[in-house]
């Protein structure tokens, strides 16, 4: 700009000593008459932006100081909030009470950073209570509030906190979580079903999983018909559906057995078969464990079977086979006595068996993959920990 300027001037100088007159004018005005020449007021106009050009200097050095000084802020700020967040993911004490005395020379005691920085390193229910007066961490807040309500077991406050932060913000894909899991530690079936849908629609679970959750909640629903076409190979589905439609019991647990037998599912299939004779009885078996005849439910079934029809040589042969694969049971050891007892009246050899049960594992069964709990039955969560979908058949 200023060389434009310059430029301009150079010209109309030149312009001005080619005039023949000099280019004198004169100039009337409140009361005053100035005669001068162009030239004089072309050089007092190239002296007033000379002098202009002098004094912006300062100014536009200290703006570029300002700038510099705002960008190193800044920057500081950010290296102390990314060194924040390690010294809390690695649970140092000692680096964190450092930054805690840091912390006012760099965010001011009322601003979001330095209630964030606190709720970080000292977090109480008062700290997140302060972080809800501020629309940017009104979020923030509900989330911690929400984890204290959770832990003192207060649903009726964690409710509440989840409708709220669900006004606020419904797509935020943690408060879409944990409002399903509270509608699912209050067993609302039917609202857990849709905001089951809702977290599917945000892509914060996959098909399958999608598929496996809808059919475990339909079946607390009674709605077992819909959860066996929605996942008909998951063992609980397939034992609720067997139970709710005995007719069709057979076929369920012989679509079932060969990825999934189960004490549960054999239990079923033998009341499924108890009107037939025992010889039909026998070859259904049979045929159920045709595709995987070793495997440990496959041969109790076939031994439970044979001592049924009281025919203990092929009580003792699967049994024989079972313990050359796996580890001895109570079942196994009781069974193994009664055949020595009934078959061949061997009593010395019967009650070496039973003192075994003493030191026999337990049997397969329903339990908590999150924390060991054991159960008689499948649940759709467990009843120690609370956690969803982890009871499984072990």
């Amino acid at each position: 700009m200023f060389k434009f300027l310059f430029i301009l001037i150079v010209l109309c100088i030149t312009g001005f000593l080619m005039m023949p007159d000099m280019g004198i004018i004169t100039v009337t005005a409140f009361g005053f008459r100035i005669t001068t020449s162009i030239l004089m007021v072309i050089a007092a106009l190239a002296i007033v932006l000379y002098l202009w050009h002098l004094l912006k200097q300062p100014f536009l050095w200290l703006s570029g100081c300002q700038t510099w000084y705002q960008k190193r802020k800044q920057s500081q700020k950010e290296a102390y909030l990314l060194l924040a967040l390690k010294t809390v993911l690695d649970q140092d004490s000692v680096a964190k009470n450092q930054l805690l005395k840091k912390k006012n020379a760099f965010f001011d005691k009322k601003s979001d950073e330095n209630f964030i920085i606190e709720a970080l390193f000292q977090p109480s229910p008062h700290t997140f209570e302060q972080l809800l007066h501020r629309p940017e961490t009104e979020l923030a807040g509900i989330h911690g509030l929400l984890g204290y309500a959770q832990r003192a077991g207060d649903w009726v406050e964690t409710a509440r906190l989840l409708q709220k932060a669900h006004d606020k913000n419904p797509s935020e894909p943690w408060v879409t979580e944990e409002l399903w899991q509270a509608q699912i530690l209050q067993s609302d079936w039917a609202a857990s079903l849709k905001t089951l849908d809702i977290l599917k629609k945000q892509d914060l679970i996959n098909k399958d999983e999608f598929r496996e959750r809808k059919a475990q909640i339909l079946i607390k629903l009674g709605r077992v018909k819909e959860a066996y076409k929605l996942a008909p190979t998951r063992p609980e589905v397939a034992l609720a559906y067997a139970k709710a439609e005995p007719k069709k019991a057979k076929d369920i647990i012989e679509d079932l057995w060969p990825q999934n037998p189960s004490r549960d599912a054999f239990l079923l299939f033998q009341r499924a078969i108890a009107g037939e004779k025992p010889i039909a009885q026998e070859k259904a078996v049979r045929k159920l464990v045709r595709h995987n005849p070793e495997a440990k439910q496959s041969l109790l079934a076939l031994a439970e079977t044979a001592s049924d029809l009281e025919k203990w040589g092929d009580v003792k042969e699967y049994l024989t086979t079972y313990l050359s694969l796996y580890p001895l049971t109570v079942t196994v050891a009781r069974m193994m006595a009664q055949a020595e007892r009934r078959g061949w009246h061997h009593e010395e050899a019967a009650k070496d068996w039973e003192i075994k049960t003493r030191f026999a594992r337990d049997e397969d069964g329903w339990g908590c993959s999150a924390c060991g709990h054991k159960t008689e039955d499948w649940d759709i969560r467990c009843p120690k920990c609370n956690a969803f979908g982890t009871i499984r058949y072990q």
